[in-house]
Order: C-alpha cells, then sequence, then structure tokens
C-alpha cells in the first residue's frame, strides 16, 4: 500500500525572468540585484508566470503518482490546492534566466503557523524549510507525538543542527556534493563514503548531486546516471526530487531504474509546460519521456482520457476518414488522374476533404499521415487544429510501412518501433487524440502463407505500440489486415481472420494493454478478389459478426472496418448488413479510405474549380456510411 505524503513549505506562484540583457550586478555583500525600473529599459526581458513552485508543485506530482498527497498549503487534505492568481496565500517567486543559468533572484517567504494535518501522514516531505522559529518547535513537537512519521529532506535547507536531529528519521535526503555541507560528518572523499557516513546516522536513503550527475544509494547498492541538468535548472531538480521520491517509495530497490524515471520527467520537461496549470500531472502521465514499456504504467487520469477518447470514435453514426496514405500510394492516386506528386499538390488534397461542409457530423476522427500534421490549410491554420476546432479527433499513421520478413518469401513486417517512443513524445505535445499501425497478411495457400512466423512477429509489433501509446495517452488503433486481393475463399479468410485476432488479443493481453482504451481496425470476411465466387453481403455479415462474437472481448471499446480495396458502394453495403446483425458489445464503426476519397479524387483531379463538386461527392459517401450504422 503506498503512503501518504504531506509537502511542507511555502506555496509559491513563480515569475520566470529571461533576461536578454546584462541588467544584474552583485552587491559587497554578494547578494543578486536585478534593476526591475518601469520604464522602456524593462523590455530587455520576457516574464513568463508558472502556476504552481514549492509544496503545491510537490503535491501534484504526488497525487499524480497514485499517492495520497496533501501539503501545507492544503493540511486537511480534503481537496487539491488550485492555482489562483489572486490567492493572497500564494509568495511570489521570481526565477531569473540569464546566459543559460537560473536562479532565484527574489523570495518573500512568510512566516507561517504550524497546521497539524487531518491525519498523521507517513512521510513528511521537506519541500521549503524557511521556518519561522514558531514554525519549528510546533514541527518539531507534532514529530514527537507521531514517532513513526519518516523525513525527507536537502540537507543543504537545513541547518547543521536540524539536519542531525533529521537523521533518524530520514527515509531519504539529497546532498549537494559541491557545497560539502556538513563536511564533519559526511566523508566527500567519494560518493560510495559519503553515502556510507549518512546510512550510519539512520538515514535509509541518499541521492547525491554532482554537477550533471546524480548518484543514488542504501545499504545494498548505488546506482549513478549522467543528466542534462545541472542544480542550477533549479525547478527541473526539484522535480526531479519529488519524482523520485515518489519512484523510490514505490520499490526502493530498483535504484537504476528510479532514477532513470525521475531524470527523464525532469528533462524531458518542456519549460512552456510549467506554465500551465496541470504541468505536473501531465509530467508525471509520462507524455513527454522515454522509458521502456515495462517500466511505464497509466494513471487514473490517463486511463479516463483514453477511455473517453475511444469511445468518442467508435460512437454512433460517425466513422474515422483514414486520410494517411503513406507517399507512395498517394503518389499512385496522383497517377492514376494524371496530377504531379507534390508538396502543394498533396497539402491541397488533404484540405479539399478537411475543409467539406458539415462532415463533423459524420466524422469522429480523422487520420492523418505524418507529413499531414505538418502542414496548414490555405489561411495558415495547422491541419491538426484545424480539424480539432471542427470537434474532430486527431489521429496519425505511426508505422513506418511493411519490409520483406527475412526467412519468409513473400511475407513482411511492419517497422517503426525503433521510432514510436520520439514519434509519441511529439505527438502527445502536439495533442493527437489516436494513432494507428497496420500489420498486413496475404492469404496464399500455395505458398503456405500467412506462416505462424509472420502471425507472431507482427501481432507482437502491434501489442508494443498499443502500450506504448497508452502510455502516452493516446488512443491506439491496431490494425492487423487479411487483404483482399487474392484467390481465397471466403471460408480460408474466417479462418485466418479468426487465428489472427486470437493471436492478436493474447498479444495485448501479455503487455497489459487497457482493451477500454484500444480501437481494432479490421477486415471484413470475405472472399478474395480474383476469386470466381464473390461474396454476398448477408454473407460477409454472417461470418464477420460469428468471428468477432467467438474471439473479440467485451471489454473492448470498438471496433471500425477497413474497406480494403472494396468499391464505395460494396464498402457501404457491407457494414448495413453488419449493423443489422446487431447490437453488440463494442462499439462498431468503419474507418475508410478508398471507399471514401476515390470519387471526390476522379471529380478533383487536381482543378481547383472542382473542389466543390468533389466535397460533395466525398460528404455523399460519409453520410451513406453513417446513415448504414443504422439498422434497416
Amino acid at each position: 500500500m503506498k503512503p501518504t505524503i504531506l509537502s511542507i513549505g511555502n506555496a509559491t506562484k513563480d515569475n520566470f525572468l529571461d533576461i536578454q540583457n546584462q541588467k544584474i550586478y552583485k552587491d559587497e555583500l554578494n547578494d543578486f540585484h536585478y534593476d526591475l525600473t518601469f520604464d522602456d529599459s524593462t523590455l530587455n526581458y520576457h516574464k513568463q508566470a508558472g502556476v504552481y513552485g514549492g509544496t503545491i508543485l510537490s503535491e501534484k506530482i504526488f497525487t499524480a503518482a497514485h499517492f495520497k498527497a496533501f501539503s501545507s498549503a492544503n493540511p486537511n487534505g480534503t481537496s487539491h490546492f488550485e492555482y489562483d492568481e489572486n490567492n493572497n496565500d500564494l509568495i511570489d517567486r521570481f526565477i531569473v534566466s540569464h546566459k543559460g543559468k537560473s536562479f532565484i533572484l527574489t523570495s518573500n517567504p512568510r512566516s507561517t503557523k504550524w497546521v497539524s494535518p487531518a491525519f498523521p501522514p507517513d512521510l513528511i516531505y521537506i519541500a521549503d524549510a524557511n521556518f519561522s522559529q514558531n514554525y519549528l518547535a510546533d514541527f518539531k513537537k507534532y514529530l514527537r507525538e507521531n514517532p513513526k512519521i519518516e523525513l525527507v529532506f536537502n540537507i543543504a535547507d537545513l541547518s547543521p543542527e536540524l539536519a542531525h536531529e533529521f537523521f533518524i528519521r530520514a527515509n531519504l535526503v539529497f546532498v549537494d556534493f559541491r557545497k560539502q555541507n556538513l563536511s564533519d560528518l559526511i566523508d566527500y572523499s567519494s560518493y560510495e563514503n559519503a553515502i556510507d557516513a549518512l546510512i550510519r546516522t539512520g538515514v535509509r536513503g541518499v541521492v547525491i548531486f554532482d554537477g550533471s550527475k546524480i548518484i543514488a544509494g542504501n545499504k545494498e547498492k548505488i546506482a549513478s546516471i549522467e543528466t542534462n541538468f545541472e542544480l542550477n535548472s533549479f525547478y527541473q531538480n526539484n522535480i526531479f526530487q519529488a519524482a523520485f521520491v515518489a519512484e523510490n517509495f514505490s520499490n526502493s530497490s530498483k535504484l537504476e531504474e528510479n532514477l532513470q524515471v525521475s531524470v527523464t520527467i525532469a528533462n524531458k520537461s518542456d519549460f512552456n509546460d510549467i506554465l500551465k496549470p496541470f504541468y505536473a500531472h501531465q509530467i508525471l502521465n509520462r507524455k513527454n519521456y522515454e522509458l521502456p514499456v515495462d517500466v511505464l504504467s497509466s494513471t487514473p487520469d490517463i486511463e479516463t482520457r483514453l477511455h473517453k477518447t475511444a469511445a468518442k470514435l467508435v460512437t454512433r453514426p460517425k466513422g474515422v476518414f483514414a486520410a494517411d496514405e503513406s507517399g507512395g500510394n498517394i503518389h499512385k492516386k496522383f497517377e492514376m488522374i494524371g496530377l504531379e506528386d507534390t508538396f502543394e499538390n498533396r497539402r491541397a488534397y488533404r484540405e479539399m476533404f478537411f475543409k467539406t461542409p458539415d462532415i463533423e457530423n459524420y466524422l469522429s476522427g480523422i487520420i492523418l499521415f505524418e507529413e499531414t500534421t505538418e502542414q496548414n490549410t490555405s489561411e495558415g491554420i495547422n491541419f491538426v487544429k484545424y480539424l480539432k476546432n471542427r470537434g474532430i479527433l486527431v489521429g496519425v499513421k505511426l508505422d513506418g510501412g511493411l519490409q520483406p520478413l527475412t526467412g519468409f518469401e513473400g511475407e513482411t513486417i511492419s517497422i517503426g518501433l525503433d521510432s514510436l517512443t520520439e514519434k509519441l513524445q511529439k505527438y502527445s505535445k502536439a495533442g493527437i487524440d489516436f494513432a494507428k499501425w497496420r500489420v498486413a497478411f496475404e492469404i496464399d495457400e500455395e505458398k503456405g502463407t500467412p506462416s505462424e512466423a509472420a502471425i507472431a512477429s507482427n501481432l507482437r509489433v502491434l501489442a508494443q505500440y498499443a502500450k506504448a501509446c497508452q502510455n502516452y495517452g493516446i488512443v491506439p488503433i491496431v490494425e492487423p489486415e487479411v487483404v483482399y486481393s487474392g484467390k481465397h475463399t471466403i471460408k480460408q479468410c474466417r479462418e485466418v481472420t479468426e487465428k489472427i485476432l486470437k493471436k492478436l488479443f493474447e498479444e495485448l493481453k501479455i503487455f497489459k494493454v487497457d482493451l477500454k482504451g484500444v480501437i481494432l481496425k479490421t477486415n471484413m470476411v470475405l472472399a478474395g478478389s480474383e476469386n470466381e465466387i464473390q461474396s454476398s453481403s448477408r454473407e460477409v455479415a454472417r461470418e464477420t459478426v460469428s468471428v468477432f462474437k467467438k474471439i473479440v472481448p467485451k471489454e473492448l471499446a470498438g471496433i471500425v472496418f477497413l474497406s480494403g480495396g472494396q468499391t464505395a458502394t460494396q464498402a457501404t453495403d457491407n457494414l448495413q448488413e453488419i449493423t443489422n446483425l446487431g447490437p453488440f458489445d463494442w462499439g462498431l464503426t468503419y474507418s475508410y479510405a478508398r471507399a471514401l476519397q476515390m470519387p471526390a479524387l476522379q471529380a478533383w483531379a487536381g482543378k481547383p474549380e472542382n473542389v466543390q463538386q468533389a466535397q460533395l461527392l466525398f460528404l455523399e459517401r460519409v453520410a451513406a456510411n453513417s446513415h448504414a450504422l443504422y439498422k434497416n
């Protein structure tokens, strides 16, 4: 059971001053001063205000990490402190950035009265040690009355006398190796000696800061890590400290992992994110950093968002438009209409669809190709922002396409895991709601495809991708496609589809993927396009639904169908017949590409004067498929 944590100290509103010119000087006492004269000279700095600092920041971090957390700003623990610019209890701090260094220019700590919390915490985290004598006396009295409470503190923040007194209670202490506080006690000749000296005082764990290096140790082991920040980046350091406290309480034996998680949280924290009200939740939701999949776990906030997004994607009568053709596919389409494949033509092509009037009534989401996320409307509005402003969820295709599966002729594997984390970091910051990853299987009886190896390797990739997406708060669409081209019968398609879906859900379970936050994009069960006996819509519906009811878990958020080479009317008719066999345990809709695009593409032909007609044809197709989601 995770402990309760009380953060004590000042609750601050941090004002960030990025000084461009030399306006800082030191007085005879070596204190920094900055000329804040309100005249034209003040234009030499850029001012931004953050919302959380001190105990507020640490409380938010602990809460996001699933601890019962409260602070001296909220001692009763009844509700979490929320930022209010007019709150008189907040202390204004000024954090100055100058020539790549950051420091506190001024501070006005208040002598606050100790208020005993509603119940004794397991741990008190001293986030700010500007204690008044009265506060300190009451605090020490409270500790005597509650001998089981443990402490976490930075020894640089406490007087030597107080540090000595608190060591026996210390679950964890932080040490700045360059300041060499308490040199009479701590042997600074090596990290090992310093840690050993502190352990002998009763401290259970030690974290040492030495420039960009951080060393953690306890009785059993020592671990270290290099960072991209130093102590003078105090905001990052504060974030690291609180994050490490949370990670270390979860499992103090995993020092290397705890360091990696905590450093990456601090190091990948975007400065601009600090200025957002829910910054602490964002970083602890693990949106902004790279870690192995098995290290990460979803927070309640992420889970809620995943479930809501997934449910919205499959809310009838809306569907998902797959506008995510790769470069090769869109090149072929442009060749069909005699249009040169250029950046601007691809942009105009996307804009034609995205600006179609009323599509928000029929589309819950649109999947973009990576290039498209960087493109703008003709008015200069980024496509992601434009679509979200219309109430349409935005997704992105994340797989890197197919390449031959070594040792298995005619079979492929989907690539792109090596760059997945980097992309997820990017797109989570950009506001992307969901993603898609496709793997493909061809049925060829003579070649014996798909092989067990191809199925196993591709579905393992899908599961890894899905887990990684959820860790970043992005809903994964998993797409194992049994391709339509081929001579296979509907029976063969059913057998292969059933085998693939069964294996897929086994892999998703292994990787602990939350099915309530997953969308399955799949083929319908139908005979191959080259088979002489084509399946009727009723056959397709019967066989498809039969497979789903047998294999698909009830917890799955929803299923969206791919058109996979079907004609526009064929895809709609099959969808209608499937709908008629409902209701289903999961949400069910469509995610078509060609079946929505082709009539519009042919009408457009790259000519601006044809845009309106093309848009009418596109709207006609999305409306027809949305109508097919109602029973006849």
